[in-house]
């Protein structure tokens, strides 16, 4: 029978399977770099205006027109500050164990991104600015409860699908070069 021999070391073979192994049994360093990615894509979705499957907020929850008269800043879910400010500016990511996670700690972050009634906690009704009266003053709103609609912000998308796998194979490449 007929065949090939090889002869010579196979360290290099050997050191470049170590290395993508070492990213398998901790890959917490690849997931914080690809975590960067994905809070700068969740971020650029809030600047655009779109939920995770590409549609605009306003198609289907648009601002309050009473709100809009007075509001400060650039868009729906854009605060004074622009992106670097408010949820935008909140969204971080984090490892947990071989996970990645990503979202904002804002108190307000989850009512966004689920929609809900907010209702008073200690007092009879809800008191709140909005808009302004014929004299230009603000005006005063009471309520015994605020419809907010959801407005989608995290998720994972096709863009961030394509980022993750080129930055994955990009690491592994990395690993078996060395």
């Amino acid at each position: 029978m007929g065949g090939v021999s090889v002869l010579g070391s196979t360290q290099q073979i050997r050191d470049a399977l170590g290395r993508v192994a070492d990213i398998g049994r901790d890959p917490s360093r690849v997931l914080r770099a690809l975590g960067a990615g994905v809070v700068r894509h969740t971020q650029w979705r809030i600047e655009a205006g779109e939920d995770p499957h590409g549609k605009r907020w306003e198609s289907y929850a648009p601002l309050n027109p009473i709100y809009a008269t007075t509001k400060v800043g650039s868009g729906i879910l854009m605060g004074r500050g622009g992106m670097g400010s408010g949820l935008a500016g909140s969204i971080t990511s984090a490892v947990e164990g071989n996970t990645l996670v990503w979202g904002s700690n804002k108190i307000y972050s989850r009512i966004h991104q689920m929609g809900g009634v907010i209702r008073p906690k200690d007092e009879p009704q809800l008191s709140f600015k909005m808009g302004l009266n014929d004299d230009g003053s603000p005006r005063w709103w009471h309520r015994g409860s605020v419809l907010i609609p959801a407005r989608p912000y995290l998720g994972f998308t096709e863009q961030d699908r394509m980022f993750l796998m080129e930055e994955l194979e990009d690491y592994l490449a990395r690993a078996v070069r060395g």
